[in-house]
């Protein structure tokens, strides 16, 4: 059994490899996305392993994961990792996340990416290859890559592999082309009346409909905001016996205001990470919140700037004397009716 088992593993590592090199298929998210009825995908049942899909971004990956390096060997650590969130458009009522993470080795590959390799990861995958464009929320892109199906969705990413022949790749199509409008939503729409996740495989309404896209959950409150940290998770309610989970991300609003209190909207991604092991692809329905603004009504941020350090001045993600030319040349000045 133990011999068999290998020869299977290793000729599905082979057609991997030799996928990888061909050509990719264009697909809608929601080709990509579709599912059985115990919520696995179906698309991985056939489909070729190398796939495109194109849409809008909704996050920079730093708002969600820490990039920040780390090799540290211990079983199932990642060290740094690196996540975004690509919906669709028009017709194509779906969205796709895009994962990729330092130490494979640690967990289900074989090899870790060094510090080094890491970072020169993060540089190519976070800007255009063709114009050296930094990739912003609202950029209407492509993303080609490998895929593997995890905790209740399919996500383009290396298959755990640092070989080059498993790099995904994100190009620009057009440069902030906007955000999507968040879709309002209600927790009835996405939870059964005795609060178990509402599951519709079709995806046609439940949790599947608005997975990995933005939406604002109207009418809820915060019934844990003692939680409130960045990559806290919290609990919204509707006060009818209605709950969903809230994950934040590592956005600085976390740590310069507080949590809104009473009936508020959150604007986040909807996501979904499955419970259990095997997981339970049915279960598992939440929302990400990147960041927050100082709102006492809308828990969230529709912020298309890209973050990097106070002292970078001039939005050039260099902190460098260029930054301090720009602050001394308005040293002791104050905008109008701001002072």
């Amino acid at each position: 059994m133990l011999k068999s088992t290998l020869i299977c593993v290793s000729l599905l590592t082979c057609s991997a490899l030799f996928a990888a090199g061909t050509s990719p298929q264009l697909v809608t998210h929601e080709q990509l996305q579709a599912v059985h009825s115990d919520g696995t995908s179906s698309f991985d049942d056939s489909g070729p392993l190398t796939v495109s899909v194109e849409g809008i971004l909704l996050n920079s990956p730093e708002e969600y994961l820490t990039p920040d390096p780390n090799s540290t060997e211990q079983p199932w650590f990642m060290g740094g990792q690196w996540q975004i969130y690509v919906q669709g458009e028009g017709s194509d009522h779906a969205g796709t996340a895009c994962w990729m993470g330092q130490n494979y080795g640690n967990g289900p590959g074989d090899e870790n990416y060094t510090n080094q390799q890491w970072l020169d990861e993060l540089a190519r995958l976070n800007r255009d290859p063709q114009t050296g464009h930094i990739f912003r929320p609202g950029d209407r892109v492509r993303v080609t890559g490998t895929y593997l199906f995890y905790a209740g969705k399919l996500n383009i990413n290396e298959n755990h592999e640092i070989s080059e022949a498993f790099d995904f790749t994100v190009e620009l199509l057009e440069p902030a082309a906007g955000l999507p409008q968040p879709e309002e939503i209600q927790l009835s729409d996405v939870k059964n009346p005795d609060n178990t996740d509402l599951f519709d495989e079709t995806r046609n309404t439940g949790g599947e409909y608005y997975q990995s896209r933005l939406v604002k959950l109207e009418d809820v409150e915060i019934t844990n905001p003692e939680n409130w940290a960045p990559g806290a998770e919290l609990t919204a309610s509707n006060g009818n016996g209605l709950t969903l989970p809230v994950k934040l991300g590592l956005g600085k609003g976390f740590e310069n205001y507080s949590c809104p209190e009473g009936q508020i909207d959150i604007v986040g991604v909807f996501d979904q990470e499955a419970p259990g092991y095997p997981p339970d692809s049915t279960k598992g329905y939440r929302l990400v919140v990147l960041d927050h603004h100082g709102s006492s009504e809308v828990l969230g941020s529709l912020d298309t700037n890209r973050g990097n350090k106070p002292a970078d001045i001039n939005g050039d993600f260099i902190v460098d004397i260029e930054d301090f030319a720009e602050l001394s040349l308005h040293w002791l000045e104050t905008a109008s009716g701001l002072y």
